[in-house]
């Protein structure tokens, strides 16, 4: 949305197929189809030129402390004369925002849980009248803008769920469907689990998935009917009738101000698609639901490594029709890099200059905050999925590896060590057993364990394990394990007779049971035997 600060407002526009649009009334009525939203409700003449594309309605920004853009057009004349046109409305309030959003400089919701309530139904009722005086009538939607906000965060989640409840209950109360625009992965999520749940979602989720159903964070259970938007597109140029505007694209299957009218078809998807970047070294393929238009993505070597013996591509994407640049997918891009990345590791960067090392990709895959990662395949060469066009390559390794956690166990056959494993984005080259500080084994990085069957010494011995990598950086050490030797229990002969040596082995399935041994040893045999069984400790 478009609406507070460089964040995006609505404006979605529907035009029926045919009908008497002058005849046409001010009311809420059911729209399947495509809408695309804009900063600002635009004049009359661009909806009369945007009659000629695939959208077909137009979203108005009523009101709201963080409304940033200022909205000439719309007055109740202007809404009377678009609902004669045979355009359809949905309105969004944009007030106030999450306690943890990123943006800087906005109104925010508190985090006390019964303030949140009062300001949500604050906001309802000045959405209410704000509605009222433009003319829009009773039983008509109002999404609340509420946008991305940081995750796991329970102050903040408990927060917007309070603020939204109150503001669906409050709405309602004033006649009107209670509607919250949000990100899938934040917004949307929570308030399926709000104490009241709004009558109507905007999901954005940029994926280019061209359907209100099917998102990942977003359960389908949830607004099953007709009560979903789904905002597959961020920001991006089109033009019809000779009137440009920056937009993003919308599917739509929920209630409006206006009525049922007949969905144009929907816009051509892009196929997948491959591309090499001439040096045999790299390429990039993408599936179709990558991009929504039709594109032109190349792959351009760096003049120059990012470092010596590195490698750099720069990715880039434009419309083909009129070359705007792509500035995200709908759909991970892969960026195949082919040279070796012995004591290297992948990077990212906007400009060429600056590099950033990128993370492993887990099994969540992208996310809204990291937006480019790796994996290695079998072969050794490194992949790089990314939402985002830049630079990507590989740089020097200058990371030490992480420091490996190290557990020991302390049998009568020996000291048993293991360790989970260190991580580095290069990869390891070996670990180190360290003895009292020097090194007494080089493990392979596919080892993690050792037994060592003379563990103690005089007084104490320290063990200790670190990683080293492949670029030769070698991590920091374990956490110690100490081996003590344990003191010698009072009351054992100072000269302990051969017998009790002979009869303990022969206790232990060694030997033949001494003659001098007595029948029935003294006390301090077993006292004896317990310690010379295991006569260290750990620490």
């Amino acid at each position: 949305m478009r609406g507070l600060g460089v964040l995006v407002v609505a404006l979605l526009l529907f035009l029926p197929a045919s009908g008497n649009a002058a005849s046409r009334q001010a009311h809420a009525g059911v729209f399947t189809g495509y809408a695309f939203d804009a900063c600002s409700a635009p004049s009359t003449n661009a909806l009369t030129a945007w009659s000629a594309s695939p959208y077909r309605g137009v979203g108005i920004y009523i009101g709201g402390a963080n409304r940033a853009c200022k909205q000439t057009n719309l007055t109740p004349t202007w809404v009377q004369t678009t609902l004669s046109m045979g355009w359809n409305l949905l309105p969004l309030y944009v007030g106030l925002q999450a306690p943890c959003v990123s943006q800087s400089g906005l109104a925010r919701v508190s985090t006390n849980v019964t303030t949140a309530v009062t300001q949500g139904r604050s906001a309802a009722n000045d959405a209410a009248g704000e509605a009222t005086s433009l003319g829009l009538p009773s039983g008509s939607p109002i999404w609340f803008d509420m946008e991305g906000y940081k995750l796991n965060d329970s102050s903040c989640t408990k927060a917007v769920q309070s603020f939204v409840s109150a503001w669906d209950v409050e709405l309602h109360t004033r006649g009107f469907k209670a509607g919250v625009y949000g990100s899938a992965a934040s917004t949307i999520r929570d308030i399926t689990s709000a104490a009241t749940i709004p009558d109507l979602a905007w999901i954005a989720n940029w994926n280019g998935v061209q359907s209100v159903f099917g998102d990942p964070n977003v359960s389908d259970e949830f607004w099953s009917n007709h009560q979903r938007v789904h905002q597959y597109k961020g920001g991006h140029k089109e033009t019809y009738g000779g009137v440009t505007i920056d937009i993003d694209s919308n599917v739509v299957d929920s209630t409006v101000v206006g009525g049922t009218t007949a969905a144009p078809p929907p816009p051509v998807t892009p196929p997948a698609g491959q591309v090499n970047s001439g040096d045999g070294l790299s390429t990039a393929s993408w599936p179709a639901a990558a991009f929504a238009t039709e594109v032109v993505v190349t792959l351009t070597p760096t003049a120059q490594p990012p470092t010596p013996n590195g490698y750099g591509v720069q990715l880039t994407v434009t419309e083909t029709d009129n070359n705007a640049p792509v500035a995200g997918f709908g759909a991970p891009v892969t960026v195949h890099l082919l040279k070796p990345p012995a004591g290297l590791v992948p990077a990212y960067s906007s400009d060429g200059v600056t590099w950033t090392p990128l993370p492993q990709l887990t099994s969540a895959g992208l996310t809204n905050t990291e937006l480019s990662a790796y994996s290695v395949d079998a072969d050794g060469t490194i992949e790089i999925q990314t939402l985002v066009p830049g630079y990507f390559g590989l740089i020097a390794d200058t990371t030490p590896p992480t420091a490996p956690v190290l557990s020991a166990r302390l049998l009568t056959t020996g000291l048993y060590l293991s360790w989970l494993p260190a991580t580095d984005a290069g990869g390891l080259a070996s670990y180190e057993l360290l003895k009292n500080g020097t090194v007494s084994q080089t493990l392979a990085p596919t080892i993690h364990r050792a037994t060592l069957q003379h563990a103690g010494g005089a007084a104490q011995t320290v063990y200790r394990v670190q990683a080293t990598d492949v670029a030769g950086n070698v991590g920091p050490v374990s956490h110690p394990v100490v081996v003590q030797v344990r003191p010698r229990p009072a009351g054992i002969p100072r000269i302990v007779p051969k017998w009790a040596f002979g009869l303990y082995a022969f206790q232990h399935d060694q030997g033949t049971r001494p003659k001098l041994a007595p029948k029935r040893p003294p006390a301090w045999y077993w006292l004896w035997a317990g310690w010379h069984a295991l006569p260290y400790r750990l620490r």
